[in-house]
């Protein structure tokens, strides 16, 4: 048996675990090659092979793989908000397949490739909660998901769906909500909130 069949073998054996996803130290573990240039030779004939393609830098995907994974392996220290939350707890319809925003503490990074897209917006250190880990990913609660959604809607950013009509906000805690919002500093965005919640939870 060749290399390249044992190592496609590898990875069809692996996938299923890592969700799709790999990471070069991931790919190094896994096909146990110890010398460095025959590693990346093995790496771009698996990707010639259509077994892998690569992502961005160090992130490579098989053909059926989990966006939300990718997301938090080039940024661990973020969660996944926005339309993705929204979604998954019927507050809005349906959400891109192949796109998910993230939140991390710094600068913008957006990352656009054929295969999907990753968006990481930055916010403060101080506005970086609100969220929970399952299965090793990271997820804001529906309630900071919302808030993401409307603080960076004040921010000029725009939304495949409207915030006033498309949202359905009887699942949301209010107490939650509020103590969330008290951690915002900017009074305008905390009035605007303050009424647009007051307006939508009945």
């Amino acid at each position: 048996m060749n290399t390249l069949v044992q190592d496609m073998q590898i990875i069809e054996k692996f996938q299923n675990i890592v969700r799709g996803v790999f990471t070069l130290s991931d790919l190094k573990g896994m096909l146990s090659s110890k010398q460095l240039n025959s590693f990346y030779r093995r790496v771009v004939n698996l990707e010639k092979s259509g077994v892998i393609k690569r992502f961005t830098r160090g992130i490579y995907v098989t053909k059926e793989f989990d966006l939300s994974v990718v997301s938090q392996k080039i940024y661990p220290k973020s969660y996944i908000s926005f339309e993705n939350i929204l979604a998954q707890h019927l507050m809005i319809g349906t959400v891109p397949k192949r796109e998910v925003k993230a939140i991390k503490v710094g600068k913008r990074r957006d990352y656009k490739t054929l295969n999907g897209r990753v968006l990481h917006l930055g916010v403060d250190p101080r506005l970086f909660f609100g969220f929970e880990t399952i299965n090793g990913l990271n997820f804001a609660t529906k309630e900071k998901a919302l808030l993401d959604t409307l603080y960076f809607y004040n921010k000029g950013m725009s939304f495949y769906f409207d915030i006033y009509s498309d949202i359905d906000l009887s699942g949301i805690d209010r107490k939650t909500m509020f103590s969330y919002l008290a951690k915002y500093k900017n009074p305008k965005f905390v009035k605007f909130v303050t009424q647009y919640i007051k307006g939508g939870i009945k």
